[in-house]
């Protein structure tokens, strides 16, 4: 007999490959990004392609899984962030776990730049979500004087994919660490009251699949 979740009715074995596969294409996308296929995530799951398929449908379906996942994890950091009793610190906490994600996984800095596309109702509910979260974080900073008052949570956010592409340049080595120097580096700029007068237009939130 099947070993049986009492709870779920699921085989234990199908809970499993489940779980692989999603350890697989976490994996998978942040190495490579989201061009990976489904035969590798399979083979790298320790499963066949079909088990793939009847788990998840298609392998999109699984890549849109992985990816919501990244974003609820940045949705916990960001409500996190807005407890922290210092304004300030809590939006330069977010700010770093952001950069860092997007270092961390390839795919989910395609993602969070992908504006060619309609997102998924879910991944745009997400999306609002972070939007929402980096907007309260700067008007807190921006209350407490923190924040200088010509800086958008746009810029902020933006200023987050600068850790994206910091690891050589002219035979300069920055290190596995060199982003978070960056990052500070941003941030400080950012604080108040600033010295030289930000140059253009503030960046402005595109339409979602626009």
């Amino acid at each position: 007999m099947p070993d049986l979740d009492p709870a779920s009715g699921v085989r234990a074995d199908a809970r499993q490959n489940r779980r692989q596969l999603i350890i697989a294409t976490r994996e998978a996308i942040a190495a490579r990004g989201l061009d990976v296929s489904a035969l590798d995530i399979a083979t790298a799951a320790g499963v066949g392609v079909g088990t793939l398929y009847r788990r998840f449908g298609t392998k999109e379906a699984l890549l849109d899984y992985a990816v919501l996942g990244l974003y609820d994890e940045l949705c916990d950091i960001a409500r996190a962030c807005l407890e922290r009793p210092d304004p300030w610190d809590g939006m330069a906490e977010f700010v770093l776990e952001l950069a860092g994600a997007h270092r961390d996984s390839r795919g989910l800095a395609e993602v969070t730049a992908a504006c060619e596309r309609p997102p998924t109702p879910e991944l745009a509910q997400r999306t609002v979500a972070l939007q929402e979260a980096i907007t309260q974080l700067t008007e807190r900073a921006h209350a407490a004087g923190e924040l200088r008052a010509d800086v958008t949570w746009q810029d902020v956010l933006l200023c987050s994919r600068a850790a994206l592409d910091t690891d050589h340049c002219l035979g300069v080595d920055a290190g596995p660490d060199g982003w978070r120097r960056v990052i500070m580096v941003l941030l400080d700029g950012m604080r108040a009251p600033g010295r030289t007068p930000l140059q253009g237009p503030a960046p402005q939130v595109r339409p979602q699949g626009a």
